[in-house]
Parts: structure tokens; sequence; C-alpha cells
């Protein structure tokens, strides 16, 4: 009986790894290509420069916000699944937290993507006052903050649970710290969003990359345990 315990609890390990890889690859492709369908933006942050480029580029804006919508779903399986293998640890602080930083993140990213798909809705009508309020809201959410926290939060549980390696776990929390310089950019700054902010959402996206590929190897690791245990 212990024997067969033993094989399910390794086996549901592998799936769980190969989910939580699957989620993060799909996150940053997603992202990735969000990024490249919204372009490098207006030249000018005037209202009538931001309506007359999202009037040129509607199309792909909205395409834009449909790829981030879906890039949303992909961080709630990685999400679930990582957070599965946080809690066969026996850490369900850290599980806990990890949870509760990824919905925030997921919770603000839908709102932001709410408010540019709401952006490119007003720019049609030419509502100038509108234009800018919402360039200004989907400039100022905070983003980078739970990005920060969800990464603290990864780095930890990675740490502590080892299905990351720890040199991952450091970087991640190096990481977090230009995050907050990031966000505190974004808040302090005059333009909406810096530079600062826009390196720090890249770095994460590099990070989660480098997450999914060693997640994915412990996977094959998991597997081949499991595997050994059945010959066994």
């Amino acid at each position: 009986m212990m024997i067969g315990m033993t094989i399910d609890v390794v086996e549901n390990s592998a799936w769980a790894l190969r989910t939580a890889a699957l989620g993060a690859l799909v996150f940053d492709v997603l992202y990735i290509v969000h990024r490249l369908l919204q372009g490098l933006g207006p030249d000018d942050a005037t209202p009538a420069e931001i309506s007359a480029f999202n009037v040129a580029h509607r199309s792909a804006l909205l395409a834009s916000e449909v790829a981030v919508g879906l890039a949303l779903l992909a961080v709630i399986v990685f999400i679930a699944a990582f957070t599965s293998l946080i809690r066969q640890a026996g850490r369900d602080i850290l599980a806990t937290a990890v949870t509760v930083s990824g919905a925030v993140f997921v919770a603000m990213g839908f709102i932001s993507q709410a408010a540019e798909t709401a952006l490119v809705g007003v720019a049609d009508a030419g509502d100038h006052s509108a234009v800018l309020a919402l360039n200004q809201l989907q400039g100022r959410i905070p983003i980078v903050w739970t990005i920060t926290a969800l990464t603290v939060a990864l780095s930890l549980a990675g740490l502590r649970t080892r299905p990351l390696p720890i040199w991952l776990g450091v970087a991640g929390l190096l990481a977090a710290g230009v995050f907050v310089l990031g966000s505190m950019s974004s808040v302090l700054g005059r333009t909406i969003e810096g530079t600062s902010s826009l390196f720090g959402v890249g770095l994460f996206i590099v990070w989660l990359l480098l997450v999914a590929l060693c997640l994915w190897r412990a996977a094959g690791t998991a597997a081949l345990e499991s595997e050994a245990e059945h010959l066994q």
C-alpha cells in the first residue's frame, strides 16, 4: 500500500510540474505576442496622438488584448499546478502566499486589459478627456507591484520545497528588488510607464521562462523516479 501511494505521489508531482511549466511557457509566449501587437505606441502622449494611434492600430491593439487575456488564463493554470506542489511538500503558508499573490496579479491584469480595451473604444469617439483618463489609468495600475509579490512568493517556495534550483530562487529575489524600483518609478515618475517599469516586466518574462524550463526538467526527473518505483 505504501509503495502504491509513493508511486501516485511521484506521478502526480511529474504531472503538476509539467502543467506548471506549460502554463508559465504559454503565458510568456502570449505576453510577448501582446507586446509585439501593441507596437511602440504613439510618438507623443497627447490625447490627440493617443487617439490617432489607437484608431490607426485598432485591430492589432484589440488582438493584443485577446492575447493578454489568454496569457492571464495560462497564469491561473501555472499557479494552480505550482501551488499543489508546494502543498505536497507541506508548506501551506507558502502555498497560500503564492495563491494570493497570483490571484491579485491576474486580477490586476484583467483590470489593465479592461482599461486598455476601453481606451481603444473611446478613441473612436474622439473624447479626449476620456482618452487621457483611461491612458493614465492603464499606465498606473500596479501590475509590477503584483509581479514583485508573486516573484518573491514563488522564489521562497522554490527555495524551501526545491522544485527550482537554488540559483533561480535567489535570482528571483534579486529580480524582485528591480521590480520594486520599477514600481516606484511608475508611481513617482511624470510619465505613466517609464523604461524601468518596462525593463522590470521584461526581466520577469525571462525569469519565468527559466522557471518553466527548470520545472519541465524536474518533471522528467520525477517521471524517471516513477518508472523506477514501478519496476521495484
